[in-house]
């Protein structure tokens, strides 16, 4: 399933920048992307993937403690 993450106080411009970032296909065609663009947007390219990744490790989370509340009810 693919994952949904939601990232609030972004601009519409960081939006679209993450629009982009998703629909690249692989590791070589973002390079390719993020060579391309100048130094600011190298900055908020980089900070945008910091976010994800803390969105994810924090979704990551949430679902690790949800499951540890079900494996406690099976604990004796």
């Amino acid at each position: 399933p693919e994952r949904e993450i939601q990232i609030n106080g972004l601009t519409e411009y960081q939006v679209e920048m993450l629009d982009i970032m998703w629909a690249i296909d692989d590791e070589a065609e973002f390079h390719e992307w993020y060579n391309n663009l100048d130094r600011e947007d190298q900055l908020t390219a980089d900070a945008l993937m910091r976010v994800m990744i803390m969105e994810m490790r924090e979704e990551d989370l949430g679902d690790m403690i949800e499951a540890q509340a079900v494996l406690k009810k099976f604990m004796l």
